[in-house]
């Protein structure tokens, strides 16, 4: 088990050419990362076996599951998904209300269009880490409570809140999906185009050699 790793997420850090990624892996008794420099080249193998990423103990941070424990499916175990902040906010538990200010976003990612919730000064890092291809803020400075609200009204006039990764590409070359939503919807805003914030320019889907179990025997 000592070289198995699990993925936790790409996080982002701003420099001063662009928006940089790394990789978050999660190893037994902690974290690895894994700066995904342009050009740099790696190799990974998938295998039949999934263990538990931690848990956020605070907005923020990061701890790693107790054993690293395997299991069946998700990301995490009983006990870490317990244990995080995030679990009650993200399935919109009444009792959940995390400090600070939030916002209410569009983004399009491909020629879809998604409202989401981020802490305001998490923007403009949450349309980048998604992957969107344009984003605008709608609403600003709501506290978590209110933020959810306002993104759960804004579903119901047919936005949906997740895109499947298969849906994500081809990336769009304008925003004219977003700006009919905002005007459907009587929205204003700046729209970013988010691509041009990264390092990374024009990525192709063509930079992986893949080894190991395919995605049959990995029940993908």
């Amino acid at each position: 088990m000592k070289d198995l790793r699990s993925v936790v997420k790409i996080s982002w850090k701003k420099k001063s050419k662009g928006w940089t990624a790394e990789l978050l892996l999660a190893e037994p008794g902690g974290f690895e990362t894994l700066k995904l420099s342009p050009g740099r080249s790696f190799s990974f193998e998938l295998v039949n076996e999934r263990r538990c990423t931690g848990y956020a103990p605070a907005p923020g941070e990061r701890a790693p599951c107790p054993g690293f424990r395997e299991i069946s499916s998700g990301s995490q175990c009983s006990e870490c998904r317990g244990k995080d902040i995030y679990s009650d906010y993200v399935r919109g538990d009444e009792q959940t209300d995390l400090e600070g200010d939030f916002s209410v976003y569009l983004a399009q990612i491909s020629e879809n269009v998604k409202v989401g919730v981020t802490r305001s000064e998490k923007i403009p890092e949450r349309w980048i880490e998604q992957g969107s291809d344009y984003g605008v803020e709608i609403l600003q400075g709501l506290d978590s409570r209110v933020a959810l609200e306002n993104e759960s009204d804004i579903s119901s006039e047919g936005l949906t809140e997740r895109i499947r990764k298969g849906s994500k590409i081809p990336a769009a070359s304008e925003p004219a999906n977003l700006k009919e939503k905002m005007s459907d919807l009587g929205f204003q805003g700046e729209i970013v185009d988010v691509q041009s914030l990264t390092v990374y320019d024009k990525l192709q889907n063509n930079g992986f050699d893949r080894s190991g179990l395919s995605k049959e025997n990995l029940g993908l």
